[in-house]
Protein backbone atom coordinates (compact mmCIF):
# COMPACT_ATOMS: atom_id res chain seq x y z
CA UNK A 1 0.00 0.00 0.00
CA UNK A 2 2.87 2.33 0.82
CA UNK A 3 4.57 1.78 -2.57
CA UNK A 4 1.22 2.43 -4.47
CA UNK A 5 0.83 6.24 -2.11
CA UNK A 6 4.76 6.88 -3.39
CA UNK A 7 4.36 6.13 -7.00
CA UNK A 8 1.32 8.69 -6.71
CA UNK A 9 3.19 11.45 -5.17
CA UNK A 10 6.24 10.44 -7.59
CA UNK A 11 3.49 11.09 -10.34
CA UNK A 12 2.24 14.48 -9.13
CA UNK A 13 5.55 15.53 -8.22
CA UNK A 14 6.45 14.86 -12.02
CA UNK A 15 3.79 17.05 -13.32
CA UNK A 16 4.12 20.17 -10.88
CA UNK A 17 8.07 20.05 -11.93
CA UNK A 18 7.00 20.06 -15.72
CA UNK A 19 4.42 23.27 -14.85
CA UNK A 20 7.01 24.83 -13.17
CA UNK A 21 9.37 24.69 -16.41
CA UNK A 22 6.14 25.91 -18.28
CA UNK A 23 5.98 29.08 -16.35
CA UNK A 24 9.11 30.31 -16.77
CA UNK A 25 10.45 29.21 -20.65
CA UNK A 26 13.53 31.92 -20.84
CA UNK A 27 15.07 31.71 -17.21
CA UNK A 28 17.11 28.46 -17.69
CA UNK A 29 20.29 27.74 -15.42
CA UNK A 30 22.55 27.17 -18.55
CA UNK A 31 22.19 28.78 -22.49
CA UNK A 32 20.14 27.07 -24.46
CA UNK A 33 19.16 27.77 -28.16
CA UNK A 34 16.89 26.26 -30.57
CA UNK A 35 15.82 27.05 -34.15
CA UNK A 36 12.25 26.47 -33.70
CA UNK A 37 10.81 27.71 -37.67
CA UNK A 38 12.27 28.27 -41.23
CA UNK A 39 9.49 29.80 -43.39
CA UNK A 40 10.20 30.32 -47.11
CA UNK A 41 8.04 33.33 -48.71
CA UNK A 42 7.82 33.96 -52.18
CA UNK A 43 8.32 37.57 -53.37
CA UNK A 44 6.26 38.36 -56.63
CA UNK A 45 3.32 40.72 -56.15
CA UNK A 46 2.92 43.90 -54.43
CA UNK A 47 1.36 43.98 -51.25
CA UNK A 48 0.62 46.27 -47.94
CA UNK A 49 -0.33 49.48 -49.87
CA UNK A 50 2.00 49.01 -53.64
CA UNK A 51 -1.41 47.49 -54.61
CA UNK A 52 -3.72 49.41 -56.95
CA UNK A 53 -7.32 50.59 -55.82
CA UNK A 54 -9.45 49.64 -59.05
CA UNK A 55 -13.27 49.61 -60.11
CA UNK A 56 -14.10 46.09 -60.35
CA UNK A 57 -16.32 45.83 -63.47
CA UNK A 58 -18.00 42.76 -62.29
CA UNK A 59 -19.83 39.80 -64.29
CA UNK A 60 -22.20 39.57 -66.83
CA UNK A 61 -25.20 37.21 -65.88
CA UNK A 62 -27.69 36.80 -67.65
CA UNK A 63 -29.56 34.07 -65.19
CA UNK A 64 -29.39 36.50 -62.29
CA UNK A 65 -32.52 37.73 -60.76
CA UNK A 66 -32.09 41.21 -62.22
CA UNK A 67 -30.07 40.15 -65.40
CA UNK A 68 -27.95 43.10 -65.13
CA UNK A 69 -23.67 42.85 -63.58
CA UNK A 70 -23.08 41.08 -60.52
CA UNK A 71 -21.37 43.13 -58.20
CA UNK A 72 -21.47 41.62 -54.72
CA UNK A 73 -24.20 42.36 -51.76
CA UNK A 74 -25.42 45.65 -52.43
CA UNK A 75 -22.16 46.24 -54.56
CA UNK A 76 -19.81 46.55 -51.74
CA UNK A 77 -17.60 44.97 -54.27
CA UNK A 78 -17.60 47.66 -56.63
CA UNK A 79 -13.94 48.36 -55.49
CA UNK A 80 -10.95 46.13 -55.03
CA UNK A 81 -7.29 45.65 -54.87
CA UNK A 82 -5.51 44.97 -57.88
CA UNK A 83 -2.19 43.48 -57.39
CA UNK A 84 0.69 44.17 -59.27
CA UNK A 85 4.25 42.42 -60.03
CA UNK A 86 6.81 44.15 -57.77
CA UNK A 87 9.83 45.09 -59.71
CA UNK A 88 12.43 42.39 -61.01
CA UNK A 89 14.68 43.71 -58.41
CA UNK A 90 12.50 43.11 -56.00
CA UNK A 91 11.24 39.47 -56.98
CA UNK A 92 12.52 36.45 -55.91
CA UNK A 93 12.25 34.38 -52.35
CA UNK A 94 13.04 35.16 -48.60
CA UNK A 95 13.62 32.87 -45.68
CA UNK A 96 12.83 33.62 -42.12
CA UNK A 97 14.46 32.09 -39.39
CA UNK A 98 12.56 32.21 -36.10
CA UNK A 99 14.85 30.90 -32.83
CA UNK A 100 14.94 31.05 -29.28
CA UNK A 101 17.76 32.25 -26.68
CA UNK A 102 17.01 30.70 -23.02
CA UNK A 103 19.29 31.84 -20.17
CA UNK A 104 19.57 32.84 -16.89
CA UNK A 105 21.03 36.60 -18.23
CA UNK A 106 19.04 39.22 -19.04
CA UNK A 107 21.50 39.25 -22.69
CA UNK A 108 24.49 36.89 -23.61
CA UNK A 109 27.90 38.44 -22.68
CA UNK A 110 29.39 36.10 -25.58
CA UNK A 111 28.29 36.28 -29.51
CA UNK A 112 25.76 34.25 -31.53
CA UNK A 113 26.49 33.54 -35.21
CA UNK A 114 23.87 32.36 -37.28
CA UNK A 115 24.74 30.69 -40.13
CA UNK A 116 22.37 29.92 -43.23
CA UNK A 117 23.89 27.59 -45.91
CA UNK A 118 22.15 27.14 -48.74
CA UNK A 119 22.20 25.44 -52.52
CA UNK A 120 20.78 26.37 -56.00
CA UNK A 121 19.58 23.87 -58.50
CA UNK A 122 22.63 24.69 -60.41
CA UNK A 123 25.88 23.70 -59.53
CA UNK A 124 27.21 21.91 -56.39
CA UNK A 125 28.79 24.73 -54.41
CA UNK A 126 27.55 24.93 -51.16
CA UNK A 127 26.78 29.16 -50.39
CA UNK A 128 25.93 30.79 -47.06
CA UNK A 129 25.69 34.06 -45.10
CA UNK A 130 26.43 34.45 -41.43
CA UNK A 131 25.17 37.41 -38.95
CA UNK A 132 27.07 37.92 -35.26
CA UNK A 133 24.43 38.71 -32.69
CA UNK A 134 27.24 40.85 -30.15
CA UNK A 135 24.57 41.51 -27.05
CA UNK A 136 21.67 39.24 -28.22
CA UNK A 137 19.23 39.71 -25.07
CA UNK A 138 17.75 36.35 -24.47
CA UNK A 139 14.20 35.43 -25.83
CA UNK A 140 12.31 34.30 -29.36
CA UNK A 141 14.67 36.37 -32.43
CA UNK A 142 14.15 36.51 -36.09
CA UNK A 143 16.95 36.29 -38.91
CA UNK A 144 16.02 37.52 -42.48
CA UNK A 145 18.21 36.02 -45.39
CA UNK A 146 16.70 37.13 -48.81
CA UNK A 147 17.31 36.00 -52.59
CA UNK A 148 16.36 38.90 -54.68
CA UNK A 149 16.75 40.68 -57.93
CA UNK A 150 19.73 39.58 -59.83
CA UNK A 151 20.65 36.88 -57.95
CA UNK A 152 17.89 35.26 -58.38
CA UNK A 153 17.59 35.90 -61.82
CA UNK A 154 20.74 34.36 -62.52
CA UNK A 155 20.88 31.33 -59.77
CA UNK A 156 16.81 30.34 -59.60
CA UNK A 157 15.41 29.62 -56.30
CA UNK A 158 16.97 27.78 -53.59
CA UNK A 159 16.79 24.31 -54.01
CA UNK A 160 18.18 22.98 -50.08
CA UNK A 161 19.40 25.04 -46.87
CA UNK A 162 20.55 24.73 -43.75
CA UNK A 163 20.32 27.13 -40.45
CA UNK A 164 22.88 26.57 -37.24
CA UNK A 165 23.67 28.51 -34.44
CA UNK A 166 26.92 29.10 -33.24
CA UNK A 167 28.08 29.74 -29.57
CA UNK A 168 31.01 29.94 -27.70
CA UNK A 169 32.75 27.99 -30.42
CA UNK A 170 30.61 24.98 -31.69
CA UNK A 171 27.16 24.71 -32.98
CA UNK A 172 24.24 24.30 -30.24
CA UNK A 173 20.97 23.87 -32.76
CA UNK A 174 20.47 23.46 -36.56
CA UNK A 175 17.55 22.61 -39.23
CA UNK A 176 17.93 21.70 -42.22
CA UNK A 177 15.64 20.99 -45.45
CA UNK A 178 14.70 17.58 -46.11
CA UNK A 179 16.87 18.15 -49.57
CA UNK A 180 19.70 18.78 -47.81
CA UNK A 181 23.14 16.94 -49.30
CA UNK A 182 26.32 18.81 -47.89
CA UNK A 183 29.15 18.37 -50.66
CA UNK A 184 31.23 20.63 -52.96
CA UNK A 185 32.61 23.55 -52.44
CA UNK A 186 31.34 26.56 -50.09
CA UNK A 187 31.11 29.87 -50.71
CA UNK A 188 30.48 32.90 -48.68
CA UNK A 189 28.09 35.25 -49.71
CA UNK A 190 26.92 38.75 -48.76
Amino acid sequence: MNIRVYGILAVICGVAAGCAAVTKPYNTAAPAFHVCSVKREDKLLAIDGQSRLVESTGINSQASRNSGKFTGLGGLDKWRYEARFLPPNMQGEEYVVVFDAKGPEAEFSEPLAVKFEYMYPKGIEVHYSQKVYERLPRGRHKYVWKNLGSQNEQNGDIASWRVSLNYRGSEVASMHSALWRPWGKVVRDE
